[in-house]
């Protein structure tokens, strides 16, 4: 499938930073009434940008690129009337701030008063406010308050007990899921005077997806599953079972109903591909729009100017692709880039099944180099979508095979909840006889494959370097940690939370043994690197510390037998967005074999851990 090249952006006003190579887009969102959009963009070179767009009916265009500063994975922001965009960010203390940022780059900062985290949601049109702000709290309710003024200013506006979810703002009324004594309903606050309201007696436990038009679209929960259905805004009339969302392939997510509520655009996944389809949901009829093979998001805005959704396919980081009224394709703003490196999906054979893999660069089968790419999660996946690190492996010669081993999302439940309990077990026997498919496939006097991988996955590229210590050419770990359970010891409150979910403390029983790396060490053979920010939030930086001090101890001369580099300004995201980053340039040449020269800034050799961390 193909598409077409829409209009190109508009220069960004007021001298923004608009040359600026943007490699990934983050944080998408839209006005109430879907004539704006916001998102993060970060550079080839690690600036992040605050970017406003606004969306034509000739296409998006980008007309507010403002320096950001800070990590935008603690920022949000939310598209105001002109070109101006507010922002929301928290400090390492935890203190929320939010901003009012104009294209000049003017910003008036102030802080989020009652120590309560404040989730924002567009304004109503023509209400005079900047945002709703959603606020839950200890002691059982939520908070809805109106942001107002220069300030800004908050005002209460609703009290409600129990837990608000997800927030769809139609003029005067804001259709939330209410979780209350743990059931999800579907609720109506009224702005003007703060009353609640059920939705519909008759619905059942659900959730609010989208609405236009008097229409609701909600997930049912049934003892069968999830059912999409449609209710009326107003009245009490009775609900509608959607038909035709349970014939399509893959995972299914509601994106948008259009603004007359007579289509229901539908986000379908299927391992590493995204599609999109417009679903009539009375009569079940479904049309696939025309994209090329890529990855959406689940995030979209529908007006009479067409469905607006974020959209990255390898040749394209990530921005706004948009579906005219009339239109049977996916139009995209920007072209595909010089020097980008396609990318393909091919399917490996694995203990269990095959195990499906994205590839950049050369074939795999006569590369001088393979690398096999491990994601971090575990509960991710690769995808189509562009990714600016795989990206400089393919430019530098190497063939990536980046696999979607058992425990990712996007190949049903069985494959996600296979390493529960089991973390470095079903998963780690994937990696495994992927790796060893590699080496026999590729033949005698061809160099085996180098390991690489990130958070979790890094974890279990150490794990399978240490179960076949002769399999590997090259092993790069970026904030690794040690095992589930001193994860869960070490970590934050969320954190601990995910390896509870996903059971990382059940110890695996097999020859290998417990999934702890340090115990491990011994059997560490192949050339090693590990990286970690010291500021990592996720992973603390003590697990890398404490494994680069174990190798140590086993005689193992850092610098010379391992490499170990610290980051002192960087956190979980370790890495930089392109091949300008010295840290990233550093690990590329490290996979190529090439040597191991230490970025400038960062400690090269493990320091003393007997003080803790940090």
């Amino acid at each position: 499938m193909s598409a077409r090249t829409a209009v190109q952006p508009q220069e960004v006003r007021q001298g923004a930073p608009a040359d600026a190579e943007v490699t990934v887009r983050t944080g998408f969102r839209f006005s109430a009434d879907g004539l704006r959009a916001a998102c993060t963009a970060t550079g080839t070179d690690g600036r992040h940008f605050a970017e406003g767009w606004s969306l034509h009916p000739s296409g998006p265009r980008l007309d507010l690129r403002t320096d950001l500063g800070g990590d935008p994975a603690w920022t949000q922001l939310l598209p105001l009337d002109g070109t101006s965009v507010l922002a929301s960010w928290y400090g390492r203390g935890g203190a929320q701030s939010l901003a009012r940022l104009t294209p000049d780059g003017h910003r008036d900062t102030v802080a989020v008063p009652g120590g309560r985290p404040l989730r924002l949601l567009p304004a109503p049109e023509g209400a005079g406010l900047l945002a709703l702000g959603v606020s839950g709290g200890a002691a059982c309710d939520t908070l809805v308050l109106a942001v107002s003024g220069d300030g800004p200013r908050f005002e209460m506006t609703a009290r409600v007990p129990g837990t608000l979810l997800g927030g769809i703002v139609l003029g005067h009324r804001v259709l939330f899921t209410r979780l209350l004594d743990d059931v999800p309903r579907p609720v109506v606050l009224d702005l003007r005077d703060g009353g609640l309201r059920d939705l519909t007696a008759r619905s059942g436990p659900a959730h609010v997806l989208a609405a236009a038009a008097g229409r609701v679209l909600l997930a049912r929960l049934t003892p069968e599953g999830s059912r999409l259905a449609l209710a009326d805004l107003d009245g009490d009339a009775p609900l509608r079972a959607v038909r035709g969302d349970t014939g399509l392939p893959g995972a299914v997510h509601p994106l948008a109903l259009d603004p007359d509520g007579d289509r229901l655009a539908l986000l379908t996944t299927s391992g590493a591909r995204s599609f999109l389809t417009v679903l009539d949901p009375v009569s079940g009829t479904a049309r696939r729009i025309g994209m090329p093979p890529g990855d959406l998001l689940p995030c979209a805005a529908w007006t009479g100017h067409g469905l607006w959704l974020p959209h990255s396919d390898p040749g394209r980081p990530r921005t706004l692709g948009w579906l005219p009224p009339a239109g049977g394709a996916l139009e995209l703003p920007e072209p595909v880039r010089p020097g980008h490196q396609p990318a393909r999906v091919e399917t490996f054979p694995g203990p269990d099944g095959p195990v499906e893999a994205v590839l950049y660069g050369p074939d795999w089968r006569t590369a001088r180099q393979v690398v096999l790419a491990l994601h971090g999660g575990p509960n991710s996946r690769w995808t189509l979508g562009f990714d600016p690190f795989l990206q400089a492996l393919a430019a530098a010669g190497l063939a990536v095979v980046a696999p979607n081993q058992r425990g990712s999302t996007g190949y049903g439940a069985a494959h996600t909840l296979a390493i529960s309990g089991t973390w470095g077990g079903p998963d780690l026997a994937d990696v495994t006889a992927v790796g060893r498919f590699l080496t026999r496939e590729r033949g005698t006097g061809r160099a085996r494959p180098a390991l690489y991988g990130v958070s979790y996955g890094a974890f279990l590229a150490l794990l399978a370097a240490a179960a076949e210590p002769d399999g590997w050419s090259a092993c790069a770990a970026v904030a690794p940690f040690l095992s589930g359970p001193r994860l869960h010891a070490d970590g934050s409150a969320q954190v601990r939370s995910m390896v509870e979910r996903l059971d990382g403390l059940t110890p695996v029983r097999d020859g290998l043994g417990p999934r702890d790396v340090e115990r491990l060490a011994p059997a560490l053979a192949a050339p090693l690197l590990l990286v970690h920010g010291a500021l990592d939030d996720s992973v603390p930086v003590g697990h890398s510390r404490a494994l680069a001090q174990r190798l140590t101890s086993l005689g193992r001369r850092p610098g010379t037998d391992f490499h170990y580099l610290e980051l002192p300004d960087r956190g979980h995201a370790a890495l930089g967005t392109g091949t300008a980053d010295p840290v990233v340039a550093s690990v590329v040449r490290f996979l190529t074999g090439q040597g191991h020269p230490a970025p400038p800034g960062p400690v090269s050799a493990p320091p003393d851990t007997k003080g803790g961390d940090h």
